[in-house]
């Protein structure tokens, strides 16, 4: 089992942040500019998670875990 990269803590830490603004704002979650911005970052640290690097992990790795938070974080980033 691997241990938890720089960029599994970053993603982990907006998607915290996310729920709670989630759960303080109730229905003006989906229309407060904060989120908004949060959204675009944790959408941005998804998409290079999976991004090739020589320091990162093997693509097929990458390509799970990705898949993996955005399916895991798909009620923070888009309305249903």
């Amino acid at each position: 089992m691997t241990t938890a990269s720089a960029s599994d803590h970053d993603i982990r830490a907006l998607a915290d942040r996310l729920s709670d603004l989630r759960d303080a704002l109730g229905d003006d979650y989906w229309n407060d500019r904060g989120v908004r911005t949060l959204q675009a970052e944790l959408r941005g640290k998804i998409g290079t998670y999976g991004a090739w690097g020589a320091d990162k992990l093997p693509m097929h790795q990458r390509s799970r875990m990705t898949a993996r938070y955005e399916s895991e974080l798909a009620h923070l980033l888009w309305p249903r």
